[in-house]
């Protein structure tokens, strides 16, 4: 499978997201309100499928990364602006910044603080696209293939480096 026709896929706005979306697998799909352009692709594989990757983790402005290796200087903005919140123990100060790779991506491409600013940004400007499949491998090359095809504003894996 190689093809997908997109513009016959259903509409959904975000606010939608968590009672539409199911618990399969799939590929999914954000576009702009204003243009219709394609920003974003990506892929739900793991358990929860799509209802879980959309709705309690790009729409949940407490999906957070508070791990400091798993920030770089590409996040400078998400940084100066992060949530703050210590260790376990209460010794250690930790700072979270938006944790999916699609968050992150607005965040830096839109200078968003991270959490409820960067989930607004895409309840407000943003509608979503969803494709149920089950073949992991499928999916996954799909997806490949589509940012290639597209090239996405937000997929980050095909933009120069940031400064």
């Amino acid at each position: 499978m190689d093809f997908i026709e997109l513009e016959n896929l259903a509409r959904i706005h975000p606010t939608d997201a968590k009672l539409t979306l199911s618990n399969k697998r799939g590929i999914y799909f954000w576009y702009t309100n204003n243009t219709d352009s394609l920003v974003y692709i990506g892929v739900a594989l793991g358990a929860g499928g799509l209802k879980k990757r959309v709705a309690s983790q790009h729409l949940n402005p407490l999906y957070l990364e508070f791990r400091s290796q798993k920030q770089s200087e590409k996040d400078k903005f998400q940084l100066q602006h992060a949530v703050f919140r210590t260790s376990k123990d209460g010794k250690t100060p930790r700072y979270g910044i938006d944790k999916s790779a699609f968050r992150k991506s607005i965040g830096r491409v839109e200078r968003l603080k991270p959490g409820e600013e960067t989930v607004q940004y895409i309840l407000q400007n943003l509608y979503l696209k969803v494709f149920e499949f089950e073949n992991i491998d499928a999916i996954r090359n799909l997806e490949i293939s589509l940012i290639k095809k597209h090239e996405p504003l937000f997929n980050i894996s095909h933009k120069p480096k940031y400064t």
